[in-house]
């Protein structure tokens, strides 16, 4: 008895594929949450997503500033590691260039190699400080 309740309940699932519900959906009437929604311009969506990328960048480039006036602070000279990036590589690039776009070239910004740290891939950011001693 309890076979034939599995097998049927299991019967009732196959019919409905994942493919039936939205990805962002939890529920079985999923379909009909996104009933009234429109869908956005693709400017629009692109201004949301630039948003988003500003924030990031801003928050990315003040962690940036801190631990460079630490260093400062800290009378440190020559190559100086400033940031352990580890970020999807469709990112990689943005925080690459946000990174060079906050120092100028004075500073000799410089990207390390790609290392991998605990499975995870990893570039170290490196800014080069005037000799203290000077």
């Amino acid at each position: 008895m309890i076979i034939n309740k599995m097998s049927s309940l299991l019967a009732e699932a196959d019919y409905r594929t994942e493919a039936s519900f939205p990805l962002l959906s939890k529920t079985e009437d999923g379909d009909k949450s996104y009933a009234n929604n429109i869908i956005p311009s693709f400017a629009d969506l692109k201004a949301t997503y630039g948003k988003k990328w500003a924030k990031e960048k801003l928050e990315f480039q003040t962690q940036l500033k801190c631990n460079f006036f630490q260093k400062v602070e800290t009378v440190a000279s020559g190559q100086q590691e400033l940031f352990m990036l580890c970020t999807p590589e469709y990112k990689e690039k943005l925080f690459i260039q946000a990174f060079l776009d906050l120092f100028p070239s004075q500073y000799q910004p410089h990207v390390g190699d790609v290392e991998r740290l605990a499975s995870k891939r990893t570039r170290r950011l490196f800014v080069t400080l005037p000799n203290s001693y000077e």
